[in-house]
């Protein structure tokens, strides 16, 4: 008669916060996010799935660390400027880049995290870009601001476009329901809903005000 397996003793196996995204990426959570289970992951890792909540605090954080790594894994070379590019120019690679990413990844845009801390080729684009803004004149502060807005831009702008993947932006549609309903009143409004909102264009206007706007804070000399 076989005798029962024994559970291995000794040290538990260790294990990392990037494996256990590799993990989760390896399961397909990218194409599925919605059917990940932690179970899934410590069983792909060969640990009980306590030893997971030492390094990712729940299942939600997990997934915002998966969409930071496909951010992370984007190719930038199309985007990135040539060499003497301005910061004009860096800021708008960066930001279509970033928008880029969101775009081509919409069941992982939910948890896109601002505070998700970037790595690898994405932390030398920002570093590049700061390096170049400091020397245009900007301070420390103000490039913080910058950086963080241009994820703002990339990631409203990202969801505007994922509402509208079936044809239709359900918000737009209610806002053209309501002005339809008064037409005669708000003719400028009209006007607006008949024109339909291009989510490029939307996101290169949204950029260019925002290009404006650090341009009169730093006028050229």
């Amino acid at each position: 008669m076989d005798l029962p397996q024994q559970r291995r003793r000794g040290r538990p196996q260790r294990i990392s916060r990037e494996q256990i995204v590799s993990a989760a990426v390896a399961l397909g959570t990218v194409q599925d996010p919605g059917d990940l289970r932690m179970t899934d992951v410590a069983k792909a890792l060969d640990v009980g799935t306590a030893a997971l909540y030492n390094h990712v605090r729940d299942r939600d954080e997990l997934l915002a660390l998966v969409a930071a790594r496909i951010l992370d894994e984007t190719e930038y070379d199309d985007f990135e400027p040539p060499e003497g590019a301005t910061w004009q120019e860096w800021i708008t690679a960066f930001a279509r880049a970033t928008r880029a990413a969101v775009v081509a990844n919409p069941q992982l845009l939910q948890y896109v995290r601002l505070t998700s801390a970037p790595t690898g080729p994405r932390l030398d684009r920002i570093e590049h870009l700061a390096a170049v803004m400091v020397a245009a004149g900007f301070s420390t502060a103000e490039v913080q601001h910058c950086v963080q807005h241009v994820y703002t831009l990339a990631l409203g702008e990202a969801w505007q476009q994922a509402l509208a993947a079936d044809g239709e932006d359900p918000q737009f549609a209610e806002f053209g329901r309501g002005v339809g309903l008064r037409s005669a009143d708000l003719p400028h409004l009209a006007d607006m809903v008949a024109a339909r909102p291009d989510p490029d264009a939307q996101f290169t206007f949204a950029l260019d005000c925002l290009l404006v706007g650090l341009e009169q804070r730093h006028p050229a000399d």
